[in-house]
Protein backbone atom coordinates (compact mmCIF):
# COMPACT_ATOMS: atom_id res chain seq x y z
CA UNK A 1 0.00 0.00 0.00
CA UNK A 2 2.66 2.62 1.12
CA UNK A 3 4.44 1.62 -2.45
CA UNK A 4 1.34 2.66 -4.55
CA UNK A 5 0.76 5.56 -2.24
CA UNK A 6 4.37 6.80 -3.24
CA UNK A 7 3.69 6.53 -7.17
CA UNK A 8 0.23 8.16 -6.99
CA UNK A 9 2.44 11.07 -5.04
CA UNK A 10 4.90 10.95 -7.85
CA UNK A 11 2.54 10.96 -10.45
CA UNK A 12 0.38 13.95 -8.89
CA UNK A 13 3.61 16.00 -8.29
CA UNK A 14 4.95 15.08 -12.31
CA UNK A 15 1.80 16.37 -13.41
CA UNK A 16 1.78 19.16 -11.52
CA UNK A 17 5.44 20.22 -12.74
CA UNK A 18 3.92 20.70 -15.74
CA UNK A 19 1.39 22.50 -14.83
CA UNK A 20 3.16 25.08 -13.00
CA UNK A 21 6.93 24.58 -14.92
CA UNK A 22 8.87 24.08 -11.97
CA UNK A 23 10.21 20.73 -10.97
CA UNK A 24 9.14 18.78 -7.80
CA UNK A 25 12.47 17.02 -4.91
CA UNK A 26 11.06 13.54 -5.45
CA UNK A 27 12.99 12.17 -2.04
CA UNK A 28 11.57 15.43 0.22
CA UNK A 29 8.13 14.49 -1.13
CA UNK A 30 8.54 10.99 -0.33
CA UNK A 31 10.23 11.16 2.68
CA UNK A 32 7.33 14.05 3.83
CA UNK A 33 4.67 11.42 3.31
CA UNK A 34 5.86 8.73 5.01
CA UNK A 35 6.57 10.62 7.89
CA UNK A 36 3.04 11.73 8.07
CA UNK A 37 1.97 8.58 7.33
CA UNK A 38 4.19 7.45 10.06
CA UNK A 39 2.61 9.65 12.77
CA UNK A 40 -0.94 10.79 11.92
CA UNK A 41 -2.42 7.04 13.80
CA UNK A 42 -0.87 8.63 16.59
CA UNK A 43 -3.28 11.25 16.69
CA UNK A 44 -6.23 9.19 15.18
CA UNK A 45 -5.55 10.12 11.63
CA UNK A 46 -5.53 8.11 8.67
CA UNK A 47 -2.60 7.45 5.92
CA UNK A 48 -3.19 9.70 2.78
CA UNK A 49 -1.44 10.37 -0.63
CA UNK A 50 -1.06 13.40 -2.70
CA UNK A 51 -4.51 14.75 -3.99
CA UNK A 52 -4.01 15.43 -8.14
CA UNK A 53 -7.86 17.16 -7.91
CA UNK A 54 -7.24 19.56 -4.94
CA UNK A 55 -3.60 20.24 -6.27
CA UNK A 56 -4.35 20.69 -9.54
CA UNK A 57 -7.49 23.17 -8.29
CA UNK A 58 -5.31 25.19 -6.46
CA UNK A 59 -2.95 25.52 -9.12
CA UNK A 60 -5.52 27.05 -11.53
CA UNK A 61 -6.50 29.13 -8.73
CA UNK A 62 -3.12 30.70 -8.55
CA UNK A 63 -1.70 28.85 -5.09
CA UNK A 64 1.51 29.32 -4.61
CA UNK A 65 2.22 28.04 -1.22
CA UNK A 66 1.17 24.83 0.47
CA UNK A 67 -1.45 27.72 2.71
CA UNK A 68 -3.94 27.22 0.09
CA UNK A 69 -3.79 22.91 1.17
CA UNK A 70 -4.73 23.93 4.39
CA UNK A 71 -7.66 26.89 3.48
CA UNK A 72 -9.07 24.18 0.87
CA UNK A 73 -9.05 21.66 4.02
CA UNK A 74 -10.47 23.65 6.16
CA UNK A 75 -13.14 25.00 3.89
CA UNK A 76 -14.34 21.20 2.55
CA UNK A 77 -14.94 20.87 6.50
CA UNK A 78 -17.29 23.93 6.86
CA UNK A 79 -19.48 23.18 4.05
CA UNK A 80 -19.07 19.21 5.07
CA UNK A 81 -20.38 20.35 8.18
CA UNK A 82 -22.97 23.30 6.98
CA UNK A 83 -24.03 21.35 4.08
CA UNK A 84 -24.59 17.44 5.35
CA UNK A 85 -28.11 18.03 6.11
CA UNK A 86 -29.10 19.37 2.63
CA UNK A 87 -27.26 16.97 0.43
CA UNK A 88 -28.44 13.85 2.52
CA UNK A 89 -31.88 15.18 0.65
CA UNK A 90 -30.06 14.90 -2.87
CA UNK A 91 -30.45 11.29 -4.71
CA UNK A 92 -27.35 8.90 -5.17
CA UNK A 93 -27.88 8.97 -8.68
CA UNK A 94 -27.44 13.17 -8.66
CA UNK A 95 -23.90 12.53 -7.11
CA UNK A 96 -23.27 9.38 -9.89
CA UNK A 97 -23.86 12.00 -12.38
CA UNK A 98 -21.41 14.51 -10.89
CA UNK A 99 -19.19 12.11 -10.46
CA UNK A 100 -19.40 10.99 -13.88
CA UNK A 101 -19.53 14.33 -14.75
CA UNK A 102 -16.17 15.02 -13.06
CA UNK A 103 -14.37 12.20 -14.59
CA UNK A 104 -15.53 12.95 -18.57
CA UNK A 105 -14.03 16.08 -17.89
CA UNK A 106 -10.92 14.37 -16.04
CA UNK A 107 -10.38 12.21 -18.73
CA UNK A 108 -10.76 14.99 -21.93
CA UNK A 109 -8.57 17.24 -19.90
CA UNK A 110 -9.14 20.90 -18.97
CA UNK A 111 -5.95 22.14 -20.67
CA UNK A 112 -5.27 19.96 -23.50
CA UNK A 113 -4.37 17.02 -21.42
CA UNK A 114 -2.20 14.14 -22.67
CA UNK A 115 -5.38 11.77 -23.75
CA UNK A 116 -6.70 14.44 -26.26
CA UNK A 117 -3.41 14.81 -27.53
CA UNK A 118 -3.27 11.60 -28.23
CA UNK A 119 -6.43 11.03 -29.55
CA UNK A 120 -5.79 13.56 -32.02
CA UNK A 121 -2.72 11.89 -33.12
CA UNK A 122 -4.46 8.87 -34.21
CA UNK A 123 -3.23 6.89 -31.08
CA UNK A 124 -5.74 6.80 -27.88
CA UNK A 125 -8.30 3.73 -28.71
CA UNK A 126 -11.77 5.09 -27.27
CA UNK A 127 -13.33 1.56 -26.80
CA UNK A 128 -10.37 1.17 -23.67
CA UNK A 129 -11.61 4.10 -21.60
CA UNK A 130 -15.45 2.38 -22.29
CA UNK A 131 -13.84 -0.77 -21.01
CA UNK A 132 -11.80 1.11 -17.99
CA UNK A 133 -14.96 3.11 -17.16
CA UNK A 134 -17.18 -0.29 -17.15
CA UNK A 135 -15.00 -1.93 -15.17
CA UNK A 136 -14.51 0.52 -12.66
CA UNK A 137 -18.16 1.45 -12.01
Amino acid sequence: MAMLGAIESLLCAVVLDGMTGTKHKANSELIGQGLGNIIAPFFGGITATAAIARSAANVRAGATSPVSAVIHALLVIMALLVLAPLLSWLPLSAMAALLLIGGVEYERGAQGGEFAALRAEGRHRGDADVHVADRTV
